[in-house]
């Protein structure tokens, strides 16, 4: 059940400050990461326990109505206005509004999908509410989800319409859109909009990732549902890997049980992050920043200076954290996806351990194995020497070079260079980074050092 899944006391802070605003009759914007659980959040401030919660005795005094702008038949103006009909109808269907009045809202709502007209839908909208305010004791609240799309695309009448329906119903209407980026960030033509942004922007509420009791709370639920524990080493792990990242915090506990990883999960980081689960929700938190953002990050685990204004709306966002002036990535996993997507031109070539990294001018290698990995390994910690066959033997084998046979032969480390080069190198027959040294050994040259 949702209460199992979500006590009261899930994001109680955040919670607090929405219902603040809904108590006063205000609008807000609440800002979120991709994957964060924004809807998720939507539909815990709809249960009936909640509102009772945070709103008191008067909790039954609001009517809340979702508005899901992800399942729009188009990103068009007449689409909006059928979409909060539609809610509203569902809505009405349970409330105590006369009969009479549904019948007009409901015949209200096909006009609008029959027509597809943007007026028509305007006109549905504002009549719509008047008879709402009139006849309601309550007070309307719409929660508007994926706001970023039609905030940034559709025309400006649209907001017109909003703000204008707000004004005539003050204190009886307000609206909490929920975005991805900060609105400010998503028109050139800001200035159009005016009115409307003005409206939600006067009250912000960053989401953010979960608070370390949330997370907790949530891997309890998830591993009631399997009847199952977690130990107390695995879920500072998941913690740890997953920043309290909603989507990222699933995956890597999907991840655990379906697998089973085993030993300590945050030097799996590499193999983690292969995972398609892994990617994608990575992908959605990278896809969502701005250019500006996407460099930061690369700077900041490059060990560049990245730029501190944006490191600062990093920050409020959760995506980097400050510890005694130094910043770090929120998440291990999303930290070991950063470093893949850096330019060549901002961390050239890298190789290391934890995150486990694989760069050379710029290619991100992958496919080694655990032997070849080791090998490079040594070879870069050692790049510019020459590695004798005994030094390698001794240091990747981790055994004694044994010249008459019983031990590591001349063939298999040369079957294991063969194959480290067939995968780094551009022309294995012509080695740019792992040079032979006849009668010697081999020598790791860092690329334009040869």
């Amino acid at each position: 059940m949702e209460q199992d899944r979500y006590t009261l006391t899930y994001r109680a802070a955040k919670a607090h400050q929405v219902m603040d605003w809904i108590k006063a009759g205000q609008s807000g914007c609440l800002i979120g990461l991709r994957g964060a659980g924004k809807s998720n959040f939507l539909r815990f401030l709809l249960r009936n326990d909640v509102r009772q919660h945070y709103l008191g005795h008067k909790h039954s005094d609001f009517l809340f109505v979702l508005v899901n702008l992800l399942s729009l038949a188009e990103h068009a103006e007449w689409a909006i206005y059928e979409s909060i009909l539609d809610r509203l109808v569902d809505q009405l269907r349970l409330s105590e509004v006369e009969g009479r009045s549904v019948e007009k809202i409901t015949s209200l709502h096909w006009d609008v999908i029959r027509s597809r007209n943007p007026l028509i839908g305007r006109r549905a909208v504002e009549r719509c509410m008047d008879i709402l305010c009139q006849q309601l004791a309550q007070r309307i609240v719409l929660l508007f989800d994926e706001f970023d799309t039609v905030f940034q695309t559709l025309d400006p009448s649209t907001f017109r319409c909003l703000r204008a329906i707000r004004d005539a119903h003050k204190g009886q209407v307000s609206y909490i859109v929920v975005t991805t980026n900060d609105l400010a960030h998503l028109r050139d033509d800001l200035s159009k909009v005016d009115h409307f942004y003005r409206l939600v922007s006067r009250n912000v509420c960053d989401l953010g990732l979960y608070a370390e009791v949330d997370a907790r709370q949530m891997m309890r639920y998830l591993a009631s549902e399997r009847s199952t524990e977690l130990s107390v080493g695995d879920t500072t792990s998941l913690i740890k890997l997953s920043g309290g990242h909603a989507g990222l915090l699933k995956a890597t506990l999907s991840l655990l049980w379906n697998t089973r990883y085993g030993g300590n999960l945050e030097k799996l980081v590499p193999a983690i992050n292969d995972e398609p689960a892994i990617q994608a929700e990575c992908k959605k938190v990278w896809q969502s920043l701005s250019k500006s953002e996407q460099t930061a990050l690369c700077d900041l685990v490059g060990g560049a200076q990245a730029d501190p204004q944006t490191l600062r709306r990093l920050k409020l966002k959760g995506l980097v954290r400050e510890s005694q002036a130094q910043f770090s990535l929120f998440s291990l996993v999303f930290e070991d996806f950063v470093h893949q997507q850096a330019p060549p031109s901002s961390i050239g070539t890298v190789i290391s351990r934890s995150p486990r990294i694989v760069q050379i001018e710029g290619q991100h290698i992958k496919g080694l194995s655990e032997l070849e990995f080791e090998t490079l390994c040594y070879f870069y910690k050692r790049k510019g020497e020459v590695c004798t066959k005994d030094e390698l033997i001794e240091n990747v084998y981790h055994q004694q070079y044994d010249r008459r046979g019983g031990g590591i032969d001349d063939a298999r480390l040369q079957t294991l260079i063969s194959r480290l080069r067939e995968k780094i190198e551009p022309n294995r027959r012509r080695p740019r980074y792992i040079i032979t040294i006849r009668g010697e050994g081999y020598k790791f040259v860092e690329p334009g050092e040869q």
